[in-house]
């Protein structure tokens, strides 16, 4: 079944790009064709992390499609061979530069309403003609124009917090404020918890899970712990084939197996 999974946050800083890059590597070294779009036009990071992976010049760019000035084919590029996966995994890459992320802060509503129909029209791109298995949308952290039309894309939508009580509390509003275009969509994934340096018995654990599921209404997808190599390491880099033993890449393939089933913790 073909699936298309937008990786939300409330604020930046929660691991969500790091996480949604790392699931669409697994993903494709699976055998799936993957396809992984920078919407996240405030800070675009794909372009840092994929920029020596991509192998033909960049003409084209996620802002270039949605400005009607290009076709998907002209911004997608293919890193399967860059990182020797078994299927494919398709990258479109949002445009870095200053000028680039002004020009898309400063979008009208109309413009907004156009995007939202591009990526409808992405989305059948994707698997009607390149037979693409799962698209992930990494959005913009928030609540605006080009996240919502994300997630109304989206057949699901991943929802990366912290255990900060703030970012608890910001993912609560949004759920809450924009309810009816969240739907029942949202799977919580937290990210950051459980420290090494403070030890957090299992009963404790289920109970933090179980409280934070009950209070934002939503299922808990995965929990990942804080890991202090991580959060240190090179940023640009495909964690999940670099550290293969590590804790941080057994969590997120028991996430990406429900990612694929459909179903939750």
């Amino acid at each position: 079944m073909k699936k298309l999974i937008s990786f939300h946050s409330s604020r930046g800083g929660t691991g969500k790009t790091i996480i949604a890059t790392n699931l669409a590597a697994l993903m494709a070294q699976r055998g799936l064709n993957v396809a992984l779009i920078d919407l996240d036009f405030r800070a675009p990071s794909l372009y840092h992390i994929f920029r020596e992976m991509v192998r033909e010049p960049i003409n084209f760019w996620v802002n270039d499609y949605l400005n009607s000035l290009c076709k998907p084919e002209d911004f997608l590029r293919e890193v399967r061979d860059s990182l020797n996966l078994n299927g494919s995994l398709l990258v479109g890459l949002a445009n870095p530069s200053v000028y680039a992320i002004e020009d898309m802060l400063g979008k009208s509503r109309s413009w907004e309403a156009n995007s939202l129909k591009k990526l409808m029209e992405l989305r059948k791109f994707l698997f009607n003609v390149l037979d693409v298995d799962l698209c992930i949308y990494d959005s913009s952290p928030g609540i605006q124009y080009s996240s919502l039309n994300a997630i109304v894309c989206s057949d699901k939508v991943v929802y990366v917090a912290t255990s900060d009580p703030l970012d608890i509390e910001g993912v609560r509003e949004s759920l809450k404020e924009f309810s009816d275009i969240f739907g029942d969509k949202v799977m919580i994934l937290l990210n950051k918890v459980f420290p090494e340096t403070d030890y957090w018995p299992e009963d404790r654990q289920r109970k933090f899970c179980h409280q934070v599921s009950k209070k934002l209404e939503s299922p808990i997808l995965g929990v990942i712990p804080c890991y202090c190599d991580i959060l240190k390491a090179e940023r640009r880099r495909i964690l999940a084939f670099e550290k293969l033993d590590h804790p941080f890449l057994k969590e997120l393939v028991k996430i990406s197996q429900k990612l694929l089933e459909g179903g939750n913790s």
